[in-house]
């Protein structure tokens, strides 16, 4: 096993030997150190509006919301939230959006993960990945343990979040760091359409090479071994153009990867679980017939 996923077993061990409720909500760290990519800079947390953002992470975690069914091989979905890589939108994006897969019968893992708006050289490009990496290497690692099918674990992002979701989905290697299925809700996914987004800036900086700018389109590199998709977008949506997700959608139905997409006249960007903001609010239950129809719950 390897050494960080075995640390991470031990510190997950002590945190259930500490609690009696494992449906509440457990925050359990990826590493047991950083030992690369270190951030000097002390973690904000910015509360407006009545959401809770997130900014200068320096020690990724994973927060476990358990769902309160007592299935034995749940299916595990880890969140997402969006930021434009520079914060973490963790209400409106993480953990409603959690706590809605509870209600699916869906244990859910909401990523805090590194910022690469933080950092410089390589560890700009490789923070976040890593994260996303480690957490799905963490999860499947202690999947007995938590009663969760290693193979039946998905990933849902939003905006810069879902081109999170995305990379992982086409870089990632199956059955160790790949999603086996992906829900892409306003998903950032192309680096070609516009380079002066949060989430170019903060993922490249200024004068990035062309060759990192096509690794990092999701678009250009879906393959066969891509998961089942799903995406959600809205066609007035000025951050994160549609174009996204058609590009992603038609990359996926060219190399014949089960896919779906739904873009809705109104709703923009940003919307999370989208209550009270019109049509764009069925999003949710199309997401939960998809995932019946592809056998992820019953």
């Amino acid at each position: 096993m390897n050494k960080d996923i075995f640390q991470g077993f031990i510190i997950v061990c002590l945190i259930l030997l500490t609690s009696s409720n494992v449906t509440s909500q457990q925050k359990i760290p990826l590493y047991n150190s950083i030992q690369r990519c270190d951030l000097n800079k002390k973690e904000r947390i910015v509360e407006r509006d009545g959401s809770t953002y997130i900014y200068e992470i320096e020690y990724p975690e994973i927060w476990y919301y358990a769902a309160k069914n007592k299935d034995v091989n749940k299916p595990a979905v880890i969140v997402i939230p969006g930021g434009g890589y520079t914060f973490l939108s963790i209400t409106n994006e993480g953990i409603s959006i959690a706590k809605w897969l509870n209600e699916l019968g869906i244990d859910a893992f909401m990523l805090k993960h590194r910022l690469p708006n933080n950092y410089d050289g390589i560890c700009k490009q490789n923070v976040a990945y890593s994260d996303a990496s480690k957490a799905f290497e963490l999860i499947r690692a202690n999947s007995k343990q938590w009663d969760i099918d290693p193979n039946n674990v998905g990933v849902i992002g939003f905006s810069a979040g879902g081109h999170l979701a995305s990379s992982i989905s086409t870089k990632g290697i199956k059955g160790i760091d790949k999603p086996d299925f992906a829900i892409l809700v306003y998903p950032v996914i192309t680096m070609s359409i516009d380079k002066q987004t949060w989430t170019f800036s903060s993922l490249f900086g200024d004068n990035p090479d062309e060759s990192i700018i096509q690794n990092y389109s999701n678009d250009l590199n879906v393959n066969q071994e891509t998961p089942p998709t799903i995406l959600i977008h809205s066609y007035n949506d000025e951050e994160t153009p549609p174009e996204n997700s058609i590009s992603y959608f038609s990359a996926l139905r060219k190399n014949n990867v089960p896919a779906s997409i739904h873009i809705w006249e109104d709703g923009g960007h940003g919307y999370g679980l989208a209550k009270g903001r019109g049509t764009i609010e069925s999003w949710t239950k199309i997401v939960e017939e998809w995932i019946i129809l592809k056998g992820v719950i019953n």
